[in-house]
């Protein structure tokens, strides 16, 4: 039997019980002794129970880990929304990365041969990891917890999510550690009215992540801003954003509605451009016939005014003659030329 602990990896038991007691003493927001004492004990009497077995009832291929514990993702639909929302958003932005993972709502066991030592994170990231099971999440052989987990929480888990949850994940390694409420203000958290809570492993237990003046709070292992969604009709989900670009991320769906939009926006401009063009080429026809017009008017003219000069010489020069007549010159009239 191995059990997952990350001050030493994989090991023949669950840490002892002086193990939990100083886990106790770091102050694991509210997790009792108690139970941190249980979480010893229980190991240790499985170890018992499973070393006093007969090899065949201790095959590791008897033993079947459920995929699921058969209970409801989520409390409400928008508690659904806010988990299915982070998971397209997630799973989209590391499409491209072979060796980051998302799951969501999937067991998840950290000690082998113990089907009860599991936890069910709503929201998950693996780091180093080629791909997902097809069925549970066993620490031991993926070889490594998740780096991020995220829990939507609600009335009935927030309890728990805050203590002994917290608890077993510090333990185990889990390196952020974050609460979101989808509905209202979180339990137990350190500032009044908040509704998500980052924290990120120190020692054996967790440290708040610090609050950005927009709200936003930085995970290092996402390597993104993660916020309350302040979209009016979305104020039930996270925003994850870029720190390097400043964009908030898009689930695949909202990706393919951008893309489509900007081909059509695109589209369009070249319609505008094509019918500008053509109206220009329009215009520039409308100039032409405009400039041929006014040549051939400004040639009439010319021919007009030659005309009309024409004639006024000529009758100058008839009356000039007329004047020499009456005058008594002998000169007699005739047509020019004859």
């Amino acid at each position: 039997m191995k059990t997952f602990t990350r001050e030493r990896g994989f090991v023949a038991t669950q840490r002892s019980a002086s193990s939990s007691l100083a886990l106790a003493r770091m102050g694991m927001n509210g997790v009792s002794l108690s139970v941190m004492l249980s979480v010893g004990k229980t190991a240790a009497a499985s170890l018992m129970a499973r070393t006093s077995a007969r090899p065949a009832e201790r095959s590791a291929a008897a033993i079947e880990y459920p995929y699921s514990d058969g209970k409801a993702m989520a409390e409400s639909p928008r508690h659904v929304d806010a988990i299915l929302y982070a998971l397209a958003m997630l799973r989209n932005r590391f499409a491209e990365s072979s060796l980051v993972q998302v799951g969501a709502n999937m067991n998840l066991y950290y000690q082998e041969g113990d089907v009860e030592k599991k936890l069910v994170p709503g929201l998950f990231v693996v780091r180093g990891l080629a791909a997902l099971p097809e069925t549970s999440y066993r620490v031991w052989e993926a070889g490594r917890p998740p780096g991020f987990v995220l829990e939507v929480a609600s009335p009935a888990s927030a309890g728990r999510d805050r203590g002994v949850k917290r608890a077993l994940y510090a333990s185990i390694g889990v390196t952020e550690y974050w609460r979101f409420n989808p509905v209202g203000s979180l339990q137990g958290a350190s500032r009044p009215g908040q509704r998500l809570e980052g924290s990120t492993l120190v020692g054996l237990g967790y440290e708040p992540l610090g609050l950005a003046a927009d709200g936003s709070i930085r995970s290092e292992v996402l390597e993104l801003d993660l916020r309350v969604d302040s979209r009016p009709g979305m104020e039930h989900l996270l925003r994850f954003r870029d720190p390097g670009t400043g964009e908030d991320l898009l689930t695949f769906r909202e990706s393919e509605q951008g893309r489509t939009e900007a081909e059509r926006a695109k589209a369009e401009a070249e319609q505008a451009r094509t019918e500008a063009e053509r109206a220009r080429a329009a215009a520039e026809r409308a100039k032409a016939e405009a400039e041929r017009a006014s040549a051939a008017a400004e040639t009439a003219l010319s021919a007009e005014v030659a005309a009309r000069q024409a004639a006024d010489s000529e009758i100058a020069r008839l009356k000039a003659r007329i004047t020499d007549v009456q005058a008594g010159h002998k000169t007699p009239v005739t047509d020019e030329g004859s």
